[in-house]
């Protein structure tokens, strides 16, 4: 498929990640794969429901895998799509280094969603520097999602022609801004898949053979930045001004532009293939200036840059940009602050807009801490957790509990105020080992998710099962990712969407690991687990204990008895200590800002009952004539 800058008569709306993920349907794409994370997520789940005959489609149990199934793909000669999140590109940094050097057959593009502002937590990091370290080209499409799609075309076509894979670059605000895009005509070429027998490029031994595939990588990084450089954009202004911004945030940057009158528009600089840089380009812009904004979210990468190319020049001019505080180095960019930057280049002051108030705000309600769904079974098992930790003897600041990544780590928060530290995926095992090993003579819990005890949790199970340290293990099993949008973990995996469930056992997997007792119960039933977990923290050696119920928001259906409270014998929140509110902490429990009373959400309330246990006043029951179905 030939780049087309063009459009066809047939538009639709997509988010910016999913016209990314369109365009890979449309390159011919024949796999695509990942690991959910935000905001990288909807592009896998974009295709699929788009998925054909001719496209598999599949969450990865981590990102590594995903990156190298792509490249086996692509190495066999068939096109191949990866999407992840930022801190799924450092999960899979050690198969991208290598992959790099041997470069591709098939058209290997692997699209990262970073996150300035850190909406989605984890670290704020910026992956054009993976670009940098792998010798990779990246691109980075603006706010307009059809530029994504035809960006991504491109970008197999680039990966094939240059042999090596691309890198597409998304920040939350593109992947998320949804707008029209023209659907082209989708690829239906077959191809024959073929292995190559070249040891030189396929494999690392050799500090000779090392070198050589890093200057091909340069070489093949060049040569996709040369077939790419159409991507970026020149607009010649008025005067000795000028600003350069990557794509990302070009939007802010037109619209700040546009307000000003056409003969103090200065000279700008529209960068899309953020690595490497289009250097003839930013020197032509530079040239032509006495003084250079730039504009960039996270890191000064383009700016540091800029200010070397600038002093090769007989006459360098000014570079303004992060050095001097004009933008922020932590957090995204909003107009405002484009706007001021601006105004500073234009040596006028600073014009910022006032924050915009409702008229009407909201009367003040009860404090909410990030919690869990009403009915979630994680709730129940952090109780389970209290009480065994109560149970075994110990008070509740002695027993260390580690969290981690997913819905689990909401354990840190009040009522449970639990979980003290959160790494990487995985890492709640490693961590709880940690502190054994330096002489914690405590007991040590960690707690993880069921899909990040497949993604990364198994590797340091062994370990500490090889250890035989004293340490409890408490997976909470729920079937999904849930964080991130209810994807399929692998205790209910499905090759295809649709096929029969091909589930793994937690429970075989700790088995065959020579975990010394392991535990499986159900999470609703908290008095049952936590004599359970209550006899794991009193034994030797590592012990795990299964929690297994299905995530609320993706339950089968079934019928739900909600709870409701008694207004005869509740006394109030103020009163009661402690309440059922701090007690449970469910979203379904509510009370009036300046009001004592306690009442219960009967469309959200799931029928747990944990509030019906908190309550030392039995004011709590089941409302018997308000049954409803889940759907």
């Amino acid at each position: 498929m030939s780049f087309d800058p063009g459009s066809s008569p047939a538009p639709s709306a997509l988010l910016g990640v999913e016209a990314c993920a369109r365009g890979a349907l449309e390159a011919g794409a024949r796999l695509a794969t990942g690991y959910p994370g935000t905001p990288a997520t909807p592009a896998i789940e974009y295709l699929l429901a788009q998925a054909t005959e001719h496209l598999s489609v599949e969450w990865a149990v981590n990102e590594k895998v995903a990156l190298e199934v792509a490249a086996g793909h692509s190495w066999a000669g068939l096109r191949s799509f990866v999407a992840l999140k930022m801190s799924g590109l450092n999960v899979a940094s050690d198969a991208l280094l290598s992959v790099a050097t041997s470069g591709t057959v098939g058209g290997l593009v692997v699209y990262v969603g970073d996150d300035p502002g850190a909406y989605y937590g984890m670290v704020e990091q910026d992956s054009r520097l993976y670009a940098r370290l792998a010798f990779l080209p990246m691109v980075e499409p603006g706010c307009e999602p059809d530029e994504a799609r035809r960006m991504t075309c491109h970008a197999f076509d680039v990966s094939e022609a240059a042999g090596t894979p691309v890198l597409i670059r998304g920040t939350t605000t593109t992947a998320y801004t949804w707008g029209p895009v023209d659907l082209e005509p989708l690829e239906r070429g077959c191809r024959t898949p073929r292995v190559p027998f070249d040891i030189d490029r396929y494999t690392k031994a050799g500090a000779a053979r090392c070198r050589r595939q890093h200057r091909q990588a340069l070489a093949r990084m060049a040569e996709a930045a040369r077939l790419l450089d159409p991507w970026n954009q020149e607009v010649l202004g008025h005067g000795d001004l000028g600003v350069i911004a990557p794509a990302s945030v070009w939007g802010y940057v037109a619209e700040a532009v546009e307000r000003l009158p056409g003969n103090e528009r200065p000279h700008l600089l529209r960068i899309a293939v953020v690595h490497p840089l289009p250097e003839e380009r930013i020197l032509g812009l530079l040239s032509r200036c006495r003084r250079v904004l730039v504009v960039e979210e996270l890191d000064p990468l383009i700016e540091e840059r800029v200010r070397s190319l600038a002093a090769e020049l007989p006459r360098p001019p000014r570079i303004l940009g992060k050095r001097q505080g004009l933008t922020p180095e932590v957090g995204d960019l909003d107009p405002d602050a484009v706007s001021a930057a601006l105004d500073h280049l234009l040596d006028r002051e600073p014009q910022r807009r006032a924050p915009r108030r409702s008229a009407n705000l909201p009367p003040s309600l009860a404090p909410r801490l990030l919690t869990f769904c009403p009915g979630c079974p994680h709730r129940s098992a952090y109780v389970a957790l209290e009480r065994a930790i109560a149970r075994a003897g110990y008070r509740k600041d002695e027993v260390i509990v580690t969290g981690d990544i997913g819905c689990t780590i909401l354990g840190m928060n009040p009522p449970h105020s639990l979980c003290r530290t959160e790494v990487a995926m995985g890492s709640s095992i490693a961590v709880a080992e940690g502190f054994v090993r330096a002489g914690v003579e405590a007991p040590v819990v960690a707690v993880i998710g069921d899909s990040t005890f497949f993604h990364a949790g198994i590797p340091p199970l062994l370990n500490a099962a090889t250890k035989n340290v004293r340490l409890t293990v408490l997976v909470l099993d729920n079937h999904h990712a849930a964080m991130t949008g209810f994807q399929p973990s692998p205790t209910q995996h499905r090759p295809i969407p649709g096929a029969p469930a091909q589930p793994l056992s937690i429970e075989e997997l700790a088995r065959a690991a020579r975990v010394r007792r392991v535990r499986k119960t159900l999470p609703y039933f908290t008095r049952r687990l936590s004599r359970v977990l209550a006899t794991a923290l009193r034994s030797p050696g590592v012990q795990v204990v299964v929690a297994e119920a299905p995530c609320v928001r993706r339950s089968t259906a079934r019928v739900v008895i909600p709870y409701q409270v008694r207004p005869d014998r509740c006394v109030g929140s103020e009163r009661c200590r402690p309440s059922c509110l701090e007690a449970v902490n469910c979203p379904a429990l509510e009370t009036n800002g300046g009001e004592t009373e306690v009442w219960i959400d009967a469309d959200r309330c799931l029928g747990c009952g944990l509030c019906a246990e908190a309550c030392p006043r039995r004011a709590i029951r089941r409302r018997i004539r308000s049954r409803r179905r889940l759907p």
